[in-house]
């Protein structure tokens, strides 16, 4: 499935973006005798051609509101399928033969109800059996994210989530989750080719970042909905020091943005000083930074655009029109280390797949 592609220059770049990945994992499905078909669901028409022609098959986009859980459940019952695989068209930029072939197996030779994912808590692809249980459980799932808890807790599926690493933890949600991406041995051709024509500029932020990981005694500073597993994968293969500020981690999925109830003492530091002076702190701390921000927008409660999102991302400040966001991308472009912001993707999957391009060099 993929999304619509918004309207700004920004949002049209991650569209591009998250087509390429939809190619190239096209392209491993396609090669595999276990795969039947492939069904595309998209939003938009350059999307669908560009599936079409590598053997994607499109399927007619519902009009209306669209939900999640009614189209994978009205898709299960159409086809009769028995045995399925959902995948976000960005959810799995990193994936491999073998991965895709792991999962497949295990749902192949499970006797029961069972489903592999790629995160429980937060799932972008899910690989099954009984099939038809979806049809039942469409309103519970308004998104893909809690595809891995609902099929457990309420279908008595054996749930089992791989390992977090690079190929796991990375979705297409915001322009960082491509640009963190650079130079892993695992990416596609595809998506190769349009990270190759990604603004010069980034790239050497990106290069800088990694350099930076790569320095022993750095200073790196992680803040956001980071987890333990990405600080131990950080001590066990770098050799920096690591400041690390988690807060808000299942914001989304509990509700608490929603519900307003985000709060961040990060949020509350920056409101204070204002964004020149706490990026100022930050660089006198540090040698980089991979900043979640969409903690500090719950915390506002006055949630941008896309629009806005993405190009503070990509540090095009005269794009943005909030004026509190505005001004920290620009702060941030004139910090004097590099500093890389997204959302949860920048301190998971993007730290993943640092990691394991520094592992390879």
């Amino acid at each position: 499935m993929l999304p619509p592609a918004g309207s700004s220059p920004a949002e049209h770049w991650v569209a591009e973006g998250r087509r390429a990945a939809a190619r190239d994992l096209i392209r491993r499905l396609l090669v595999l005798d276990l795969v039947d078909r492939v069904l595309v669901l998209a939003a938009e028409q350059t999307d669908r051609d560009a599936l079409a022609d590598l053997g994607g098959i499109p399927l007619m986009v519902p009009e209306g509101r669209f939900h999640f859980g009614q189209i994978l459940a009205r898709t299960v019952e159409e086809g009769n399928y028995q045995r399925l695989a959902y995948f976000g068209g960005g959810s799995a930029p990193l994936m491999t033969t073998d991965l895709l072939l792991e999962a497949f197996d295990r749902m192949l030779t499970a006797e029961g109800p069972m489903a592999v994912v790629n995160n429980y808590h937060s799932s972008d692809w899910v690989v099954l059996n009984h099939a038809q249980t979806l049809i039942p459980l469409a309103a519970r799932l308004p998104t893909d994210n809690p595809l891995g808890w609902v099929l457990d807790h309420e279908a008595g599926f054996d749930v089992h989530a791989l390992p977090p690493s690079a190929a796991t933890r990375n979705d297409i949600d915001t322009p960082t989750d491509i640009l963190l991406l650079l130079h892993h041995p695992n990416i596609g051709m595809d998506l190769k080719e349009f990270l190759a024509q990604a603004p010069r500029e980034w790239l050497k932020r990106i290069d800088s970042l990694r350099k930076v990981m790569k320095t022993p005694a750095s200073t790196l500073i992680l803040i956001g909905r980071a987890s333990s597993h990405v600080w131990q994968a950080l001590e066990r293969i770098t050799q920096i020091w690591v400041r690390i500020y988690v807060e808000e981690r299942g914001m989304v999925a509990s509700g608490r943005v929603a519900r307003g109830e985000a709060k961040s003492l990060i949020g509350e530091v920056l409101d204070m000083w204002g964004a020149q002076i706490f990026v100022e702190h930050l660089s006198s701390m540090s040698d980089a930074v991979l900043w979640d921000t969409r903690v500090w927008m719950a915390h506002r409660g006055a949630w941008p655009s896309a629009a806005d999102r993405f190009a503070a991302d990509l540090g095009w400040d005269d794009q943005v029109e909030d004026a509190a966001l505005r001004e920290l991308t620009h702060a941030i472009n004139q910090a004097s280390i590099p500093i890389v912001t997204g959302g949860y993707g920048v301190v998971s999957g993007g730290v993943y797949a640092m990691l394991e391009v520094i592992e390879e060099d």
